[in-house]
């Protein structure tokens, strides 16, 4: 789980540093405030629907609705940065910030229920570190590698390359499916 959330997220980490340059650069009457309008929609999205979705998981019994509601929400984070490479308006942008969003709120509290409820006892702390600090790091390396890529490669090659590793991510995921069917 901690290696597959590791490529979603870091994939991710390939844009963000440089998501303001992009808006700038290649949307027509892209500016800053496109930019923070954008996160704004991401987060408002994903933080006004997680909750009700946190619930729904919650009612229901075993772990099965967070193993598909995790894949459900990966693949839909993972596929939404493909809309970068047709976007040339900011609504569009704003569009695909409210695409994202749902599915991180989709994803978010699917994982976290699931992580939680496996953790070993008494060990909580340690294994939340395991999952923070290698997610953390690959942020580190692909923020640093965005900005090389986009410069070297173009920003479609590096939208596509985030799209592949998110779903590899997700495929990755996939791994501990049969653990979740034994239920």
């Amino acid at each position: 789980m901690v290696l597959a959330d590791v490529l979603i997220i870091s994939a991710w980490g390939l844009i963000s540093p440089i998501f303001a340059i992009f808006v700038t650069d290649k949307i027509q009457g892209g500016s800053l405030i496109v930019v923070g309008i954008a996160e704004a929609i991401y987060l408002g999205t994903k933080s006004i629907l997680q909750v009700p979705i946190g619930i729904l998981i919650d009612k229901t019994k075993g772990e099965k609705i967070d193993f598909w509601l995790n894949v459900a929400g990966s693949l839909l984070m993972s596929s939404s940065v493909l809309l970068y490479l047709a976007a040339f308006l900011p609504w569009h942008i704003y569009l695909i910030g409210f695409v994202y969003g749902v599915g991180f709120a989709i994803s978010y509290p699917a994982w976290m229920g699931l992580f939680t409820r496996n953790i070993e006892s008494g060990r909580e702390s340690f294994v939340w570190s395991l999952h923070s600090t290698p997610i953390e790091l690959a942020s580190a390396l692909t923020a640093a590698a965005g900005g090389y890529l986009a410069e070297k490669l173009g920003f479609s090659t590096l939208f596509i390359i985030v799209f592949v590793i998110g779903i590899l991510g997700t495929l990755l995921f996939l791994a501990i499916y049969p653990e979740i069917e034994k239920e």
